[in-house]
């Protein structure tokens, strides 16, 4: 079916970005990452303050 492993693994990462598994991870991360900075922040200015 396959003449060598190249056209092998081309076929099946082809397959499986149809499928939708090598999409890009979503941003919330980092949204999540700064508020949580954020209010580290602003608790170490409320308790020192």
């Amino acid at each position: 079916m396959f003449s060598s492993s190249d056209e092998y693994e081309t076929a099946l990462i082809t397959e499986r970005r149809a499928q939708g598994r090598y999409t890009q991870p979503t941003r919330s991360w980092r949204i999540m990452a700064f508020a949580a900075v954020a209010l580290m922040v602003a608790g170490t200015v409320v308790f020192l303050g």
